[in-house]
């Protein structure tokens, strides 16, 4: 079947007469690697069995999708746009079913599919079916399409990236069809390339296949924010500089990864824009970032490399602590456990225009404080975004942006929010505790501690007391009892899991035998303080919680003293919280910070990912059905859905075909 829309053809063609003279695939540089792990290869053996032994379900064939080509009609060179990962699979599992055909004749028949022979009367030329990215195309060749190279396949445990997925792919293949006989493996053969089809789907000019390229997403990995960026990029970079560029962005991507490539890009976005991204990654880095749409060459050297080393300069702790001291190095590994990533584009424009070392490390370790200021304070993203912006016009000043009212500094009302947040139930702010307890406990440390996920935190006076047990007797009013609960001075560290029984002992017991490592001692100051006094009271407790707040303001630089002038700041503006209401912890907060901690736009499976890791990550549970409330959340706080409450108007659903939900 043959569809023909002007300059665009579809034609629904056999394995067979995809790998046959008719096509001679080649992969371009700009696309992304080869990336189908073993899931993939998996599902789909497991589908082309499925389809050729139940033939009643499937109809004897099996539809395997559409590959994106740009192709002239009477030309067999096809660059693939869409569909690598399929047809190198294939290539992959064709060859493995060739090297164990033990028919000689038969095998060299197969050889067919993966290799083109030259002859002369039809003009055809010797090359392989598909040609991979050149930086993979001796290795696929080697270890896959020669004839006998499956038989021996390199161990994945010395590869990496695309050609470790190519070998543990190849491997896999390997291992479930050497255990079919051979008539089986024969059968699957003849069901591959007589049975097995795809659209193919051709278009003469890059520009109608990059279009072509952004809706179609077959099976497999969907297409980044950058892989679209990245197909612009290069074709506008033109043939004479397209393998280099390519190669040197695939050299940022990998050093990278594919997540950090697109946050990355995010953050350059900021660093042009200087508001609240409004539109999607792929749209509006080209209208942002100028650089983008000028000189390819120029951009990739004077902007993204540089901004790419600046990341990894900045992910790199030891670097940091060598070449910025140790005060910059723990500032660094500080905002790297809030738990948004606003700072990080004034961070990276720092290590990009700044020169003088004393005056980077002196602005990493101000960011810290504004960084958490914002973090205790709850401020919502808007707010978050306006500061460092305004930090941002501080690094670089723009003759049309306005300057800077306050930028890295706090004012004195600042201080005092920060001062009271921090003096408050600091543990009822799940996202928050945590990482200023590490911060805290790294102040008072001479260096012994070490901070990984394994650290949790504990309870000195349990949050819930029994009657007649000691604590009771220590604590006989309740309000005092919740007046301290959850405050700075009657929280430690444990390098241990929390465990329930424990944390209702008794005082002395608790500390020996839950707090205290095999030595009697314990790695944080945090908790050695605890292990060094014989009493738990209010006094004590009031006393050690003035001795902390105390250490964090002398850490962030902040007026201990202005806590005792509150009525001051009463009916001042202060930078708001949180919005509308929105507590801290609950299914519509986790749904708001996972968007924004996404760009604000990403698909339903995306969010389902990020909530679920954001509620890992503060143990908090994850019902079998937290999908559903996810769902329910967004439409009860929409109003592009019937289900919309009326409350809050927080998110929209973008693009309704895709499931695309967005911040309003």
């Amino acid at each position: 079947m043959t569809i023909q829309l002007g300059l665009i053809e579809a034609h629904e063609q056999t394995i067979g007469k995809i790998f046959s003279d008719s096509y001679a695939f080649e992969i371009p540089p700009y696309q992304r690697p080869y990336a189908w792990e073993k899931e993939q290869a998996t599902e789909l053996l497991t589908d082309l069995l499925e389809a050729m032994d139940n033939t009643e379900v499937s109809g004897g064939v099996y539809f395997l999708g559409s590959v994106v080509l740009i192709k002239s009609p009477a030309d067999p060179k096809s660059l693939v746009v869409d569909g690598q990962q399929r047809l190198t699979t294939l290539t992959i599992l064709i060859s493995v079913l060739r090297d164990l055909t033990s028919n000689e004749e038969i095998r060299i028949n197969r050889r067919s599919f993966v290799f083109q022979k030259a002859n002369p009367d039809s003009g055809t030329v010797d090359r392989y079916r598909l040609l991979l990215r050149p930086q993979d195309r001796s290795f696929f060749s080697k270890f896959v399409q020669v004839p006998g190279a499956t038989n021996e396949l390199p161990d994945p445990a010395n590869l990496q990236g695309s050609q470790q997925r190519i070998s543990e792919n190849a491997i896999y293949f390997r291992q479930q069809l050497a255990r079919m006989d051979e008539e089986r493996r024969n059968k699957l053969v003849a069901f591959i390339i007589q049975r097995c089809y795809v659209v193919a789907v051709a278009v003469p000019t890059p520009e109608s296949a990059r279009r072509i390229f952004r809706v179609l997403n077959a099976r497999g990995l969907d297409l980044t924010p950058t892989d679209i960026l990245k197909a612009d990029f290069l074709d506008r970079a033109g043939q004479a500089l397209e393998t280099d560029l390519a190669s040197r962005w695939e050299a940022i991507e990998q050093r990278l990864g594919r997540e950090k490539m697109v946050e990355l890009f995010g953050h350059i976005r900021m660093i042009f824009e200087r508001d609240k991204p409004r539109i999607a990654l792929e749209d509006g880095f080209p209208k942002f970032v100028k650089p983008f749409k000028g000189d390819a060459d120029v951009f990739m050297t004077d902007f993204l490399e540089p901004l790419a080393e600046a990341s990894s300069f900045l992910s790199n702790q030891q670097l940091v602590r060598d070449r910025f001291g140790l005060d910059a190095h723990r500032a660094v590994q500080s905002l790297n456990r809030v738990d948004n990533k606003d700072w990080v584009p004034a961070a990276l424009l720092c290590f990009w225009k700044v020169q003088d070392r004393s005056k980077v490390a002196n602005f990493l370790i101000e960011l810290e404080r504004l960084t958490y200021f914002l973090f205790c304070v709850r401020a919502e993203v808007n707010v978050r975004i306006g500061r460092y912006v305004e930090v941002i016009d501080l690094i670089d000043p723009l003759p049309d942006r306005p300057v800077p009212k306050i930028g890295l500094q706090l004012s004195e009302a600042e201080q005092f929010q920060f001062l009271e947040a921090l003096s408050g139930p600091l543990y009822t702010k799940t996202r928050v505790c945590k990482p200023v307890l590490l911060r805290l406990d790294e102040a008072l440390s001479s260096g012994g501690a070490t901070y990984d996920d394994v650290v949790s935190i504990e309870h000195v006076l349990p949050q819930t007391v029994e009657e007649g047990s000691e604590w009771a007797h220590l604590f006989p009013a309740e309000q005092d009892r919740k007046d301290w609960t959850h405050r700075l001075a009657n929280l430690v560290l444990l390098t241990r899991r929390i465990n329930t029984k424990a944390s209702n002992w008794d005082f002395s017991r608790k500390k020996t035998h839950y707090f205290a490592s095999d030595d009697g001692s314990s790695p944080f100051p945090l908790t050695q303080g605890v292990l060094q006094t014989s009493v738990w009271n209010s006094q004590f407790l009031k006393d050690r919680q003035i001795m902390l707040i105390q250490a964090l303001a002398k850490l962030w630089r902040l007026d201990a003293t202005l806590l005792a002038r509150a009525d001051e700041f009463k009916g001042k503006s202060l930078t708001p919280p949180k919005p509308n209401g929105i507590e801290e912890g609950t299914w519509l907060d986790d749904t708001v910070l996972a968007l924004k901690e996404l760009g604000g736009q990403a698909s339903l499976s995306d969010l389902y990912k990020q909530i679920a890791r954001l509620r890992g990550e503060t143990k908090r549970s994850l019902p079998t059905n937290y999908q559903a409330i996810v769902r329910r959340t967004l439409e009860e706080n929409s109003e592009d859905s019937d289900a919309h409450r009326q409350r809050h108007r927080l998110f929209r659903n973008s693009d309704k075909g895709k499931g695309l939900w967005s911040l309003a």
